[in-house]
C-alpha cells in the first residue's frame, strides 16, 4: 500500500473519530453525563435509540447519493454540521426533549452522507487489502476519538470545580471545535478524494444500486455485522460496571473506556495484516476471535463482583475489548471478501448498516436498564450470544463464498 493511500486512510479515520464524539459520548463520558444531565442509564440509551430510529430513514438514500457525489464534500460538510449541533446541545442539554431532538438530527449530520462516503472510500483505497485498509482507518479513528474524548474529559474535570454546570457546556464546545478543525484539515487533505474513491468508470443507476437488496449474501453479512456491533455496544457498559461493582472512580473508568473504545483501535492494523496476509480472510479471523470472546466473557461471569479481584476483572474487560475492536474495525471488509461490487458499495454499506446498527434502537436501552438495576450478568450473557451468532454467520459466509467460487 502506497504512503499516499495510508495518509488518506488516516485522514478518513480522523473524520470518523471526530464525527461520532457526540452521538456515542456515553461510551467514554457515561458517568459525567448522568451527573450533569440527571438522566439514568436507560435515558441515555434512549438518546441513542432516537439516533437509531433516524438512521432507518437516512442511511439508504444517503448511500445512493454517496455513490454519486464527492466524498470530500459529504465528509467535510457533515463534520461542520455536527460541530454546530454539538454547540447547540451544549446549551440545551438540561432539556431531555431537546437532547432527543439533537440525537435525531445527528443521524443526518453523521450518517446520511458521511458514513457511506467514508467507508466506500476506505474500500476503494484498500482494494484487495481491504482488511488492512479498514484497520488503518479504525486505528486513526480510534486515536482521534481517544484524543478528542480525553480532551473533553479533561476540560470538563478542570472546569467542574470552578464553573459548575458550565463545565458540561465547555466540554461540548471542545467536542465541536475538534469536528470543525478536522473538517478544515480534511478539506485540504481530501482534495483528490473523488478521484481516489471513484472506483468505477460508469455511474450506477438507482436500479443498479437497489439490486443489492436481492442478494441473499447481503442478509447474512447483515447478521454478522449486527452481532459485531452488539458486542461493541455492550463494551461501553464495562464503564458503569467497574464503577458500580468495584467502586472505581469516574475519571479512571472513563479513561479505561477511552482505551477500550479508541486506543485499542490503534492496534488493529496488526490484526488486519494477520487477516489479509496470514489467514487470507477476515471471515476466518472472526471465527477465531468469537470463541475467545465467549470463553473470556464466561470468565467475567464466573469471577463475579468481588472488590478483591478488581484488577483481574479490569484486565478481562480490556482483553474482551481488544478482540471486539479487532473484529469491529474490519467488519465492513466482509463486503469486499464477499465480492459486493464497488460501484454500489455506498448503497450496500448503507443497507447493511440500517439493520447492523439497530442495536442502538433496543440493545442500548435494554443494557442501560440492566445497568441501572445492577444486573450486569444479563449484559454479559447477551454478549456471549452475539459472539456465538457472529461466528456462525461468518462460517455460513465462508461456505457461500466457496459455493460461488465453484459455480463461477
Amino acid at each position: 500500500m502506497k504512503l499516499k493511500d495510508i495518509i488518506l486512510l488516516i485522514a478518513l479515520g480522523m473524520a470518523g473519530g471526530a464525527i461520532y464524539l457526540l452521538p456515542y459520548m456515553k461510551y467514554y463520558f457515561y458517568n459525567q453525563m448522568v451527573d450533569s444531565t440527571g438522566l439514568s442509564g436507560q435515558d441515555l440509551g434512549f438518546l441513542v435509540t432516537m439516533y437509531g430510529i433516524a438512521q432507518m430513514f437516512v442511511l439508504l438514500p444517503g448511500g445512493i447519493i454517496a455513490d454519486r457525489i464527492s466524498s470530500r464534500t459529504c465528509i467535510c460538510l457533515s463534520l461542520i454540521a455536527t460541530g454546530v449541533l454539538t454547540i447547540i446541545y451544549g446549551y440545551v442539554y438540561t432539556s431531555y426533549i431537546a437532547s432527543l431532538v439533537i440525537w435525531f438530527l445527528l443521524a443526518f449530520t453523521t450518517l446520511f452522507l458521511a458514513w457511506p462516503a467514508i467507508l466506500k472510500s476506505v474500500r476503494a483505497i484498500g482494494g484487495e487489502n481491504s482488511g488492512t485498509a479498514y484497520s488503518i482507518y479504525y486505528a486513526s479513528n480510534g486515536l482521534t476519538g481517544a484524543l478528542g474524548g480525553y480532551l473533553i474529559i479533561k476540560v470538563y474535570s478542570a472546569c467542574i470545580a470552578t464553573s459548575g454546570s458550565s463545565a458540561y457546556t465547555y466540554g461540548m464546545i471542545t467536542s465541536a471545535l475538534v469536528n470543525i478543525i478536522i473538517a478544515l484539515v480534511l478539506f485540504y487533505l481530501l482534495r483528490d478524494m473523488k478521484e481516489s474513491a471513484s472506483g468505477a468508470s460508469k455511474m450506477p443507476t438507482v436500479k443498479d444500486s437497489l439490486t443489492v437488496l436481492k442478494l441473499p449474501i447481503i442478509w447474512v453479512i447483515t447478521l454478522a455485522l449486527f452481532c459485531t456491533y452488539t458486542l461493541y455496544v455492550g463494551m461501553s457498559f464495562f464503564t458503569p460496571y467497574l464503577t458500580d461493582a468495584f467502586h472505581m472512580s469516574n475519571e479512571t473508568s472513563g479513561t479505561l473506556s477511552l482505551v477500550r473504545s479508541y486506543v485499542f483501535m490503534s492496534l488493529t492494523p496488526l490484526t488486519g495484516l494477520i487477516a489479509d496476509r496470514l489467514l487470507k480472510s477476515t471471515l476466518k479471523w472472526f471465527m477465531l476471535v468469537c470463541p475467545i470472546l465467549i470463553i473470556v466473557l464466561l470468565g467475567v461471569i464466573v469471577v463475579g463482583e468481588n472488590v478483591n479481584v478488581v484488577m483481574l476483572v479490569s484486565s478481562l474487560t480490556m482483553l474482551i475489548a481488544f478482540f471486539i475492536c479487532t473484529i469491529y474495525s474490519s467488519m465492513f471488509s466482509i463486503l469486499s471478501e464477499c465480492k459486493i461490487p464497488i460501484a454500489v458499495a455506498g448503497t450496500a454499506i448503507s443497507l447493511v448498516s440500517i439493520f447492523a446498527y439497530t442495536p442502538d434502537m433496543f440493545i442500548q436501552p435494554l443494557f442501560g436498564y440492566f445497568a441501572d438495576k445492577n444486573q450486569y450478568q444479563f449484559i454479559f450473557c447477551g454478549l456471549i450470544l452475539a459472539s456465538l451468532l457472529a461466528g456462525i454467520s461468518c462460517f455460513i459466509l465462508l461456505k457461500m463464498n466457496k459455493r460461488k467460487a465453484i459455480t463461477d
